[in-house]
């Protein structure tokens, strides 16, 4: 039921190779503004342009203008095996090895020629050959004996397991004849010299690092992680562990956001909570774009007498286009570019700053490192609701497998201020502007909290709408 063509494009167009212009598209989606304008201009959105009923630009076109902020591919770096997880490999990778190096014996047992075998015959057993030792040589008309690892000697092209023969002293006696091959492992029957094994722009886990291991490499050319500052504004603001004063509360968003990027791949840096006030605005914004690729702000960024993050960066001479994007929770967004680094203003209720942070934060960041961003799921809404057209709505949605099928169901009440919520759900479900209502078993986009294991099999079906 969703056509959110937009989101798709977030996650397929994540190659390291991804250029913006830096801004300039930004501008050029302002009504009267071009590409070759001035930089330090504060500009405001007209939102009835974009057609968009429930005011303020499309998500679908806001997804878009953030990820052509992207800056062109970072710069390769190495990094030893060990820490080579979680980092995006700048460079598609090649076998440098055959795997197996050598034919190898699979089992304890004695290495034989088959030409030389007749079934019932007694053999000499002649030499002996452990994993780690250079191969022997096959005397004819006799067995090896062989260990499981060990090259097999030259002139054997079979291994007989040795709970298959009788034994009598240095004799063996063949119960039957083995086919060639039996229990040789063969040199490069895993792996080929030369076979590409790790595409570019591939995130490394567990299992590439076995292969990189087994192929000797000890270090590993991945590109460099996205340096993000985060910040929060807020008079109301404590940290954790600081008492509260009447009207005061602790700020969940920075924690919680700091972890998430964290945990995506990015270098993090959080600041003190800035008061509400130009001035401090100003410093920690100056101060939060030293080596930052991307500068990210929670509350402050609205039309309010106590909001003093547009105003700021319009002090500092920012780039920036400011949005209320059609989507709930979360319409109040700001991004452009400050200084070296892209800027992007959530909102500061905690369930609009995640979904935020899910819907461009996580895709810019994916863009920007060279990696795939967080692929959707597609689930079956175990649940009903009706609700107004004209905005994308983010359902906090607890995810559950039955038989074959993944069903969403509803994560918790309505409020973006609420956090509870984020106990019980697993992800978003992400409905279009155009929808008006979900319907029991109704095919849903849900863009999970967590990386999940369960992968789109194929293309999807077109989502149903009313009509179908």
């Amino acid at each position: 039921m969703l056509g959110i063509d937009g989101l798709k494009r977030a996650t397929a167009e994540t190659s390291p190779y991804a250029t913006g212009n830096l801004g300039a598209p930004v501008l050029a989606a302002m009504p009267g503004r071009t590409c070759q304008e001035s930089v330090g201009v504060v500009g405001i959105i007209n939102e009835s342009a974009f057609g968009c009923a429930g005011g303020g630009i499309r998500f679908d076109d806001a997804v878009e203008h953030v990820l052509s902020l992207a800056p062109s591919r970072f710069r390769a770096e190495t990094v030893p095996l060990v820490d080579c997880a979680g980092r995006v490999i700048a460079a598609p990778f090649e076998a440098r090895l055959d795997l197996p190096g050598f034919d190898r014996s699979a089992m304890d047992g004695y290495a034989v020629s088959c030409a030389d075998l007749k079934t019932g015959a007694w053999l000499p057993t002649i030499g002996r050959t452990a994993a780690g030792e250079a191969p022997g040589r096959l005397c004819p008309n006799s067995a090896h004996r062989i260990m499981t690892g060990a090259p097999v000697p030259e002139g054997a092209d079979a291994v007989i397991a040795q709970e298959n023969v009788y034994q009598r002293g240095s004799m063996l006696q063949i119960g039957a004849v083995p086919p060639v091959g039996s229990n040789v492992r063969r040199r490069g029957e895993d792996i080929r010299i030369g076979q590409k094994l790790i595409a570019e722009g591939a995130t490394l886990d567990w299992r590439h690092i076995a292969v990189l291991a087994a192929q000797g490499v000890q270090y590993v050319s991945v590109l460099r992680r996205p340096r993000v500052t985060l910040l929060s504004s807020g008079r109301e603001l404590r940290g954790p562990g600081e008492s509260l004063a009447p009207g005061q509360i602790h700020d969940s968003n920075l924690p919680m956001l700091a972890a998430l990027l964290h945990a995506g791949g990015a270098v993090v840096r959080t600041m003190a909570v800035v008061e509400d006030d130009v001035a401090a605005m100003r410093s920690s914004l100056r101060h939060a774009a030293i080596d930052a690729d991307l500068v990210l702000t929670t509350a402050g960024i609205s039309v309010g007498e106590e909001d003093y993050v547009r105003d700021a960066l319009r002090d500092l001479g920012a780039e920036l286009a400011v949005h209320k994007v059609a989507m709930k929770p979360g319409k109040p967004l700001a991004f452009g570019r400050f200084e070296d680094a892209v800027f992007i203003g959530l909102p500061g209720n905690p369930l609009a700053a995640l979904a935020g942070a899910i819907g461009f934060v996580r895709p810019l960041l994916a863009r920007m490192g060279g990696a795939g961003a967080p692929a959707p799921i597609h689930a079956r809404a175990g649940f009903e609701m009706r609700r107004k057209s004209g905005r994308a709505e983010f359902v906090p949605v607890c995810l559950r497998q039955r038989n074959a099928c993944i069903w969403a169901e509803r994560g918790g009440p309505d409020g973006s201020a609420r956090l509870a919520v984020l106990l019980q759900a697993s992800g978003f479900a992400v409905l279009s502007e155009e929808d008006t209502d979900v319907r029991h078993g109704d095919l849903l986009c849900v863009f999970p909290f967590l990386p999940s294991d369960i992968e789109p099999a194929g293309e999807i079906p077109e989502m149903h709408r009313r009509n179908s």
